[in-house]
């Protein structure tokens, strides 16, 4: 443990901002670490896991301490909650009088499921009531602390070459088993690394990065990534065709797509165009014009919690049923992109059968034109140790 106090005090003020003031929390962190650039990587490490895990277990430790939910609890005694619980012993400061480990767990004994495992009571109940008896256990896997993925760049390198390159500066990955996947197990200066600015890999969920696949693209098609955002899954599809045919990635934030363009340059891909959508014309004007189409859709992100622990705190049910109806569009409307006898893949990072399944089988019964070819369902605490995600391959009947 770190208990240097200005290494505290730090935290304590990052986590204010991100709790009280919702600020995001990869923000306030990234800004964190480049105000301290004398920070080992081991403090930096130690930082970046507690401030999550903290964010991550909020409402159980607020419980804990025995705090009003409804008010805003003293950061010093969350902090020192949290160090107990873990097993970690206090620095004798004054600011963590009365935390007290038997205290806590008594605290604890009269919790419910919903604070034990610290979500929202809305937010467990929408889940047990669309996931029944699974989500038990998914809501436990998503509170496992992600891990870190790469995403190998097979235009330039493979993946052998990249871990061996990567091995250089310090940084170890494990080849998932395959597929161009790496896991990081030391953790290094990765996006200061050579490998990094030769375009050799782009940090990607494995969870992520089976969802380009359900295109079953080839070199030489035209292929539209719609809601392309900064492009993670627009790279990895120009990557599966070889950088031969056409890649359009679109979006409505022209900020994601400069981001794309940077990507993609590094990446060395020739084949991607970036539009933004201005109105509904952009799309109307590329009826029937593709062989391929990703609707990577807007969703509540219930499938990266564990990435983004602070969502659950944002996130509200009323924002989710504005998603659904916006899916529902989406895909509607997008999906007139898709040629006769294209594929396209519906997709979100979200674990909830409203966003997915559901939103499929209401399409499907109004688009008699598309059939369901093949379907992917990712749950952590269930069938995987990634990311949750959702994909549904839909191919359009050939006249």
């Amino acid at each position: 443990m770190y208990a240097e106090r200005q290494c505290v005090e730090t935290q304590i003020l990052a986590l204010e901002q991100i709790i009280f003031t919702e600020q995001y929390a990869d923000k306030v962190i990234e800004r964190v670490l480049s105000e301290q650039p004398y920070w080992d990587q081991t403090k930096r490490q130690i930082f970046v896991t507690d401030t999550y895990n903290i964010i991550r277990w909020w409402r159980k430790l607020v419980v804990a301490l025995g705090c009003d939910e409804d008010t805003r609890p003293s950061m010093w005694l969350i902090w020192g909650a949290y160090q107990l619980l873990n097993a970690q012993t206090l620095p004798e400061w004054s600011e963590f009088a009365g935390v007290d480990i038997d205290q806590l767990n008594s605290n604890l004994n009269s919790a419910t499921p919903a604070q034990l495992n610290s979500y929202p009571d809305w937010l467990w109940q929408r889940a047990l009531n669309e996931l029944g008896e699974q989500w038990d256990c998914i809501a436990q896997g998503l509170n496992v602390p992600a891990k870190t993925y790469l995403r190998t760049n097979t235009l330039k390198t493979n993946a052998p070459t990249l871990v061996a390159e990567l091995l250089q500066e310090r940084i170890a990955c494990e080849p998932l088993a395959n597929s161009d996947t790496l896991e990081v197990t030391q953790y290094g200066p990765l996006f200061k690394s050579k490998a990094f600015t030769q375009g050799w890999f782009e940090m990607q969920d494995a969870g992520s990065q089976q969802i380009a696949p359900l295109l079953n693209v080839k070199p030489g098609l035209r292929v539209v990534d719609a809601c392309a955002g900064a492009g993670g899954k627009s790279l990895h599809i120009a990557s599966l065709m070889q950088n031969k045919g056409y890649v359009l990635a679109m979006d409505i934030h022209q900020h994601k797509l400069e981001v794309l363009k940077k990507r993609a340059k590094r990446a060395g891909i020739h084949m991607l165009e970036t539009r933004l959508i201005k109105n509904s014309k952009t799309v109307k004007r590329l009826k029937d014009k593709f062989d391929r189409v990703l609707l990577d859709v807007p969703c509540s992100g219930t499938g990266v919690l564990r990435r983004n622990p602070d969502a659950k705190w944002q996130l509200a049910n009323d924002n989710i049923e504005n998603l659904i109806t916006l899916q529902g569009e989406i895909l509607q409307r997008y999906s007139q992109m898709c040629k006769p006898g294209g594929r396209l893949v519906y997709a979100t990072c979200s674990i909830l059968p409203s966003e997915n399944q559901l939103q499929v089988q209401a399409f499907l019964a109004n688009n008699p034109e598309f059939k369901l070819a093949e379907e992917l369902t990712l749950l952590p605490g269930i069938n995987t140790d990634f990311d949750g995600f959702y994909g549904a391959a839909l191919e359009r009947v050939n006249n």
